[in-house]
């Protein structure tokens, strides 16, 4: 019996210096399917800039526009007086060349991840595995991508 209880409390005891040890992840839950992304910042960082001009006249800037393929970290910051986020949709269309819907929103269909809506002053964070190609960062609330909300951005081998 003593046997039995001490090979029950060095399971638990193991089970949870285990459970302890594991990683954390956050899921980020885009259009088109999930992304798991680390808790902790842990890839090349891009500072993405959402803001407005006027009521009708929005932005967003990425710097650096172009990174090394391998784990990305977009921090969105909202500037603006709306609540915006931050689509990353690989695509070889030109910025202002992808098809707005009836939505008056563009398809996500090719979505790597994103920074779901961000209040006003707000920051989100997503880091994503991204592969070379070419992407478009958008704003995909309504109207916004057609106000300006898109910037290029290019992910080198």
């Amino acid at each position: 019996m003593r046997r039995a209880m001490v090979l029950f409390a060095a399971g638990v005891l193991g089970t949870a210096a285990f459970a302890g040890c594991s990683s954390s992840t956050k899921t980020a839950t885009p259009s088109g399917g999930g992304v798991t992304v680390p808790s902790v910042a842990t890839g090349t960082p891009v500072a993405v800039t959402a803001g407005d001009k006027s009521d009708t006249e929005q932005y967003l800037t990425a710097e650096p526009a172009s990174v090394k393929a391998g784990p990305v970290t977009f921090t969105l910051t909202n500037k603006g007086t709306k609540k915006h986020e931050m689509v990353v949709l690989k695509t070889d269309e030109a910025i202002d060349g992808l098809k707005v819907g009836a939505d008056n929103k563009v398809s996500e269909d090719t979505t790597t991840g994103e920074v779901g809506e961000t209040d006003i002053g707000k920051s989100g964070v997503v880091t994503i595995d991204l592969k070379p190609g070419k992407y478009v960062l958008v704003c995909n609330l309504e109207k916004h991508y057609g106000q300006g909300m898109r910037v290029a951005f290019t992910v080198t081998g």
